[in-house]
């Protein structure tokens, strides 16, 4: 019997949990939430450059990184739209716009994670599966940072975050599984939707957290650019 997806599933909720363990150490200084905010902001940039887009580029092309860009920034704006509508005005403006900035983050992220379990399923029986466990293992720690850090700052409790770890982590399972049973497919598909995701988490990133970040200081702007190389440094040496 193939774990293949068990195994998968296992190294998400672990590399996840790690980010969410750091993200819950750094709740101790919320009065720097713009420091915070701009760490997170170059940190995400990072993997969106690094990581996400050259992967979407490989599996397609151009053309269909960024027409999949494009779709999740039209995306950005209608779940944008809908948090606001459903969240409307509360009195502590700065725990609403971090509960919606946390959730736009989940959720993309969550769907990013889809065709990462396909192309670890369809390869488990080749020798890069055990890179492949070892990036995502690695990676999923800084996306636990960056999703975990605004949702800690709304106000969520640790367990109700752990709960969400189990679920961010399924579609690397799903995906797993699908990938060992029909194999890959049309990479171009997954190409889309990875460029999709990426389009989401970048207009979640730039205007939810890198904008609102540096409008009382223009050094937070530094951070995030010292961030942004920093995130390019650990995923290279990984």
């Amino acid at each position: 019997m193939n774990i293949i997806w068990v195994i998968g599933y296992v190294y998400t909720v672990i590399g996840f949990s790690a980010g969410g363990v750091i993200a819950w150490i750094l709740r101790g200084v919320q009065k720097k939430i713009d420091i915070i905010y701009g760490i997170c902001a170059g940190l995400t940039l990072g993997l969106l450059s690094f990581e996400i887009t050259p992967e979407a580029i490989i599996l397609g092309n151009w053309i269909t990184f960024i027409f999949g860009f494009l779709t999740g920034v039209v995306l950005f704006q209608i779940a944008h739209k809908v948090l606001h509508v459903l969240f409307g005005a509360t009195k502590n403006h700065v725990k609403n716009g971090a509960l919606k900035t946390g959730i736009l983050l989940m959720l993309s992220i969550t769907f990013h994670n889809l065709p990462i379990g396909i192309v670890l399923g369809a390869n488990q029986n080749s020798t890069v599966k055990e890179s492949l466990l070892h990036t995502i293992l690695l990676h999923n720690l800084p996306e636990g940072i960056i999703v975990f850090t605004p949702l800690f700052i709304a106000g969520l409790s640790v367990w109700t975050l752990f709960f969400l770890t189990l679920i961010i982590s399924l579609p690397v399972g799903i995906g797993a599984y699908i990938g060992n049973s029909i194999g890959i497919g049309n990479p171009i598909i997954w190409s889309f939707a990875i460029s999709l995701a990426a389009g989401t988490i970048y207009m979640v990133t730039i205007k939810e957290v890198l904008l609102e970040s540096i409008k009382d200081s223009s050094g937070i702007l530094l951070i995030a650019v010292i961030s942004f190389f920093a995130m390019g440094a650990f995923l290279f040496f990984i």
